[in-house]
């Protein structure tokens, strides 16, 4: 099988759902109040069958996602890897999924049925779930990471207070840097750098995409790594167009088969462009928002995170976030009686 750079470390794990002996006999629940835990989020990877991945798509969000979401998942987005330079399979599409779990213990719960009874709700999950699985070819497991969804807040970057007239000289809008991080990424000296400052056209539409960066970093260094995102180099992104969706550390819990490295940390960011062309344009950001303080500090930040880096690697999603919509699943008119 071929798999994008970005799969390569993920190994198998595949934990079924638990399905009660007395499938058909009724089993209401009550809850207890929400337990306090630190978030985990499952990323999935898929190997689907070619051009099904918007049929998969619909059945989680029809049929499996409802039932999830009341037993307190948070589903992120759904996602099929495209190659904008060509390559991948002819014969399979790959998929990526992302959900949030309060907790270890709650993704464990709810491999059962414990948390929601088996209602209809709980029926047509299942069948989804079934047909679904026949469009299924495989999957290689998934990433268990904790971290930050991003914050999502305003910035406020003020303006200088300086006066630009036309130059007639385009070549001082154009500067050879590499933003992909790695160790040999370099970073120019802010001081050498021509003021670039920038007016920005409309916005261009464009079908939106989404980047899954992978890190390997130096062991027990995320905090640091995850600090340079946030302070440094988010701001600036959000402020030419990009949106984060969060970045977190892959962690080891007891059903995670594969074996925590000694050397280094693994780290997955994911961010939303609206375009291909859109990610390729900020690839050069001065172009997009000039090389302010702030492009300073982006710069800054960028050459740290490369600094902790021995390896990395991207992959390109194309598909749907989910804005995990209400849903309005009655109650049955049933009555029930504990049994001792």
């Amino acid at each position: 099988m071929t798999r994008t750079a970005a799969a390569i470390l993920v190994t198998l794990l595949s934990i079924p759902l638990t399905v009660h002996a007395q499938d058909n006999a009724p089993k209401p629940v009550r809850n207890g109040a929400a337990v306090d835990g630190d978030e985990i989020l499952i990323l999935r990877h898929q190997k689907l069958q070619k051009g099904s991945h918007d049929e998969f798509y619909r059945l989680s969000r029809e049929g499996v996602w409802p039932w999830f979401e009341k037993i307190g998942t948070r589903v992120v987005g759904q996602w099929k890897v495209f190659h904008p330079d060509g390559g991948g399979s002819d014969e399979y599409d790959e998929g990526w999924r992302l959900a949030r779990y309060a907790s270890y213990d709650h993704w464990v719960a709810t491999r059962t049925d414990e948390l929601g009874g088996n209602g209809p709700d709980y029926l047509k999950n299942r069948k989804a779930l079934a047909t679904r699985g026949e469009l299924l070819l495989g999957s290689d497991g998934a990433y268990f990471l904790q971290g930050n969804m991003a914050p999502g807040g305003p910035y406020f970057l003020p303006g200088l207070a300086e006066s630009y007239e036309p130059s007639g000289d385009a070549s001082a809008k154009v500067e050879d840097i590499s933003l992909d991080p790695g160790p040999q990424g370099t970073v120019a000296d802010p001081e050498s750098l021509t003021p670039i400052p920038v007016r920005n056209d409309v916005a261009q539409p464009g079908s939106e995409i989404v980047t899954m960066r992978y890190w390997k970093i130096d062991k027990g260094r995320y905090d640091d790594f995850y600090r340079a995102s946030v302070e440094g180099v988010w701001p600036y992104f959000e402020k030419i167009g990009a949106r984060v969706i969060g970045q977190w550390q892959v962690i080891h819990p007891p059903r995670d088969t594969r074996d925590e490295s000694p050397d280094y940390d693994e780290v997955i960011l994911m961010t939303r462009y609206a375009s291909h062309a859109h990610w390729a344009a900020t690839r050069n950001p001065a172009q997009l928002g000039g090389n302010g303080p702030d492009y300073d500090k982006m710069r800054e930040a960028l050459a740290l995170r490369r600094s902790l880096t021995h390896e990395t690697t991207l992959t390109f999603l194309e598909g749907y976030m989910y804005d995990s919509p209400p849903k309005f699943m009655p109650g049955l008119q049933e009555s029930y009686r504990a049994v001792e």
